[in-house]
């Protein structure tokens, strides 16, 4: 609070926090406020590109950790970004159905499939980064340790890489949001963006977790053992108090939502077609 250490990328993380509070909150006024209207636009691009910067920064904590082996990597920041696109989307998507549906609004399907598509652009995005980032790692002899943790013998983080982010969280939604007879389909949409913010947490779950478990190469090429378990992958479980935290602050989001569109004119009174889209044709339902 009295001291701030600059060189940190933490410090940064948290200016870069509060500031984008207070660029939202700007953002809300500029729309809410008749007479302010005007700046809407301006507020909405500062607020967006203040987001960039943002989610550059959570990925350059990974980026700069040069200690671990899994982490160290220019492209972590890029690949923040195209994944906060992607889990964003996604809980975007549920959480308007949702709204719309509580409150007897009206949802087009202009609108929706818009952004079902444009979800699977950044699933796509975010495959690709993947892809890059894993064939970088395995291009540099250094890092052919760690890669073959997360790839081949990781037990948990490897199934969580291959059959939940890839298989479950990509693959499976790119094919759902694609294909004709589910990608019309309201509920099949929502089913596919649920299954890609599963895919997202093992993702998460795999890069935070699975990045620490790996030892760190203390002495590169050497083989290294001690009583402090140098060389030895890291053993951990969540307790009770890390669930209660994590499905806390979502709820807490969530709930601030809710109140929010209740209390707030946030939400549009119509997204139906004809105020979206006049020239729209109406997809037949699957």
């Amino acid at each position: 609070m009295t001291y701030y250490n600059f060189k940190s990328i933490f410090a940064w993380n948290i200016i870069l926090y509060i500031g984008f509070m207070g660029v939202v909150a700007v953002y809300l006024w500029m729309m809410m406020e008749r007479k302010m209207n005007r700046f809407t636009r301006a507020a909405g691009m500062g607020a967006f590109i203040w987001r960039l910067i943002l989610t550059t920064g959570t990925g350059s904590i990974f980026g700069f950790l040069v200690a671990r082996q899994g982490y160290d990597a220019a492209i972590m920041a890029p690949m923040f970004i195209v994944m906060s696109f992607s889990f964003g989307l996604a809980i975007f998507i549920l959480v308007l159905m949702a709204l719309y549906k509580w409150s007897d609004r009206p949802l087009g399907d202009a609108i929706l499939f818009r952004l079902k598509n444009l979800l699977g652009v950044f699933v796509a995005a975010v495959m690709y980064f993947v892809l890059a980032y894993h064939l970088t790692n395995l291009y540099g002899t250094e890092n052919h340790g760690v890669e073959r943790f997360i790839l081949l013998d990781g037990g948990v983080y490897t199934q969580l890489f291959w059959i939940v982010q890839l298989g479950i969280g990509s693959l499976l939604p790119l094919l759902l949001l694609y294909s004709p007879g589910p990608g019309t389909n309201r509920a099949w949409i929502g089913f596919s963006c649920l299954l890609v913010i599963i895919g997202g947490l093992a993702q998460m779950y795999v890069i935070i977790i699975g990045g620490q478990a790996y030892p760190m190469e203390m002495f590169p090429g050497k083989e290294v053992t001690s009583t402090f378990f140098d060389g030895v992958v890291a053993d951990y479980t969540p307790s009770l108090p890390e669930f209660v935290l994590g499905l806390g602050g979502v709820a807490l989001a969530l709930a601030a939502t809710v109140v929010g569109t209740r209390v707030l004119r946030f939400l549009p009174a119509s997204l139906a077609d004809e105020q979206v889209d006049p020239h729209h044709t109406p997809a037949k339902a699957g």
